[in-house]
């Protein structure tokens, strides 16, 4: 099975004044930030006080989550700005495996870093990188740093799969719904958000669907009457899984991707992220499925 890669984009936040830029990865160090050279496209001519307010393309193998570019600007005089990365190329995951303690995601590779989030046993964020023990994660689209004591590298190619003996899902769309919602693990949480930068649960679920043409209610509440029901022992990928915490309605809503696993933008500490089902919360807080294809 193929396992689409991911889209590597930056947010220039204002940082560059050169509205006509061309992206070039410049080689770095081992275990060193990314440098990305920016140049001006010299067969236009660009405006000196227009700035970059859209995504820029970066080479997927060099991008992080934290990257310095280098550029000109309208004088040709080079300078520098850090942005960050809203979401990284990723081969691999880190799944965390702590014992069943929250884990905590630090600013930096090391204890003496503040903390960013929380995260748990069977959640899994890209890695963008490894330095003296730590795992370099993308998570709610922040750079965080997690120890490679406690995480378990599972390839891109193995984190959704359908369940079973192997064969293919019984609709070849799932696994299309899948790869193109696993584009955004990494992503930020905001609440009242559905994308494309940045998502609360049912506004990913949301716009996840809209990308291949189905309309769904906007809450997670509402979301539940769409499709019909599916029993738990018979999820395939592209379902939609509910949890609630008050066991009454419906209160978060995620995508189901095979092997137990889900997708989902689960809070505004970390963001879109992959979990399993396997896990304490979940099991507990396990409400209904729905099939929308």
């Amino acid at each position: 099975m193929t396992h689409k890669r991911f889209v590597s984009r930056v947010l220039a936040m204002g940082l560059l004044a050169a509205s006509v830029l061309s992206v070039t990865a410049l080689a770095a160090p081992e275990d060193s930030s990314t440098a990305i050279r920016v140049d001006r496209d010299q067969t236009i001519n660009a405006a000196s006080d227009s700035v970059i307010d859209s995504p820029i393309s970066v080479d997927p193998s060099q991008a992080s989550g934290e990257i310095l570019v280098v550029y000109q600007d309208e004088n040709g005089n080079e300078k520098t700005a850090t942005i960050s990365a809203v979401a990284a190329q990723a081969e691999n995951y880190a799944c965390i495996n702590a014992g069943g303690d929250a884990l905590r995601v630090r600013q930096g590779p090391g204890t003496g870093y503040a903390i960013l989030c929380n995260v748990y046993d069977g959640d899994r964020f890209p890695i963008t990188g490894k330095t003296n023990g730590w795992y370099q994660i993308l998570c709610n689209g922040r750079t965080g740093y997690v120890s490679a004591e406690f995480v378990i590298v599972q390839d891109g190619e193995s984190v959704s799969k359908p369940d079973g003996n192997g064969d293919v899902s019984s609709n070849p769309l799932g696994q299309q719904i899948v790869d193109f919602a696993l584009q955004y693990v990494g992503y930020p949480y905001v609440y009242g958000t559905a994308g494309p930068n940045t998502f609360d649960c049912s506004g990913f679920t949301s716009y996840v669907y809209s990308h291949f043409g189905y309309s769904l209610y906007r809450s997670s509440r509402d979301q539940v009457k769409n499709g019909v029901a599916v029993n738990k022992s018979d999820l395939q990928q592209g379902d939609l899984v509910f949890f609630s915490t008050n066991g009454s309605y419906p209160t978060h809503v995620a995508i189901y991707i095979g092997d137990g696993n889900i997708v989902h933008a689960s809070t505004p500490q970390d963001g879109v992220k992959i979990s399993s089902l396997d896990t304490s919360y979940y099991i507990t807080n396990y409400f209904a499925a729905r099939r929308i294809l």
